[in-house]
């Protein structure tokens, strides 16, 4: 499998998540979603579930993070819900809060995405508003 795309085609984002999804069924899947400004199109990058629960949350490896924020603009951090819905966990929250980016959060129960914004923002708002429409 392929762990990383880049488009220009806002809703290959949605499928590709999706389609990551579907194949890792026991485990939430993780990975970013970025712009390159000299190709001018969106990355996206699957990563390693670090947690110890990855049935139950999500962990990404730090140092594949800066790496990722070295090369492209953030606009967020997706994962996978395997059990419940779409809707952002206390967890999910308090994270996107911590680390001021975006989640995308997709249901495999519900074949829906949803978008959770920090209050304080440290990503290109403009990229992110983009993909909002496509929800």
């Amino acid at each position: 499998m392929d762990n990383i795309k880049k488009t220009k085609n806002i809703k290959l984002i949605f499928k590709t998540i999706a389609d990551w999804s579907k194949i890792n069924l026991g485990i939430e899947i993780c990975g970013f979603v970025g712009f390159d400004e000299k190709q001018q199109k969106y990355i996206i990058q699957l990563e390693k579930n670090c947690s110890s629960d990855p049935s139950n949350f999500f962990a990404i490896d730090a140092l594949n993070y800066l790496m990722f924020k070295t090369k492209y603009s953030i606009v967020a951090v997706f994962h996978s819900h395997i059990l419940g819905d779409e809707e952002p966990s206390e967890f999910d929250i308090k994270m996107s809060e911590n680390c001021c980016i975006p989640f995308l959060i997709y249901s495999l129960n519900s074949g829906k995405f949803k978008i959770y914004e920090p209050k304080n923002k440290e990503y290109d708002v403009n990229k992110l508003k983009n993909l909002i429409k496509e929800i």
